[in-house]
């Protein structure tokens, strides 16, 4: 099945839409083959039906295949078998998960994995899910610490269940070096405050004194009705 899998999305390629694509990408690491959201759907969900009958050893098995491929398309692959059989995911084998993240090259493929891989584990099994974030929000790989607060993003964060693991995460990363880092705790920070306003929107209050980012900062404030400025650089030395 990765066969024919791969096969299928590779003879979508488009080597002109995955040059213009790469003003979104500007870092090592990153390949992509070019196929289009619209069509790498169309040819993931041809197989939906085989996928869903795999054991879970072998839904495992050919998601994390797919991570280790160098093309952005692949891992979203990979990602995509994973929403499909998150359940497949428990307790006692979330290692798979920290596999699968060092395959991670991309902030487009780590906000896929965290919204549509790490949020349903997150409301199924929290302590487990929270401290692989934890190990996470201290690693040196650049999209681990990202998905590490990306994970509370949307309607996870908006719940209001998870602001003190949250605001713990965050606090960590708020002299974080990488500018991808930075944005996905601004982005965290916005959609917790939709959950519990008036504690965040202090948080946020106190890091602008703190000389935090205006990258974070700015970000968070987002969905204020006014616009408030300050902070530095996101590189602190």
């Amino acid at each position: 099945m990765y066969s024919q899998i791969r096969r299928d999305i590779i003879r979508g390629r488009n080597p002109v839409r995955a040059k213009r694509n790469r003003v979104f990408h500007k870092y090592g690491g990153y390949g992509e083959l070019g196929v289009g959201s619209k069509r790498l759907d169309v040819i993931l969900r041809a197989y939906r039906r085989e996928i869903m009958l795999l054991t879970c050893r072998e839904a495992l098995k050919l998601a994390e295949r797919f991570y280790r491929s160098e093309f952005e398309e692949m891992k979203l692959a990979g990602n995509y078998i994973l929403k499909r059989r998150n359940q497949c995911i428990e307790k006692g084998n979330l290692a798979v998960l920290d596999r699968v993240a060092r395959g991670l090259s991309s902030w487009s493929q780590t906000d896929d994995f965290c919204i549509g891989v790490l949020q349903p584990l997150l409301e199924r099994h929290p302590k487990e899910t929270i401290g692989l974030l934890r190990a996470w929000n201290g690693s040196g790989s650049v999209w681990k610490r990202r998905a590490s607060v990306v994970a509370f993003v949307r309607k996870v964060g908006e719940s209001g269940k998870y602001t003190d693991a949250a605001l713990r995460l965050c606090e960590n990363l708020i002299w974080d070096k990488e500018d991808l880092v930075c944005k996905g705790v601004g982005w965290c920070l916005k959609d917790v405050m939709r959950g519990d306003r008036e504690r965040v929107l202090a948080y946020v209050r106190g890091l602008r004194k703190r000389g935090v980012s205006a990258v974070i900062t700015l970000y968070a404030i987002r969905d204020l009705g006014r616009a408030e400025h300050g902070g530095g650089p996101c590189i602190k030395d």
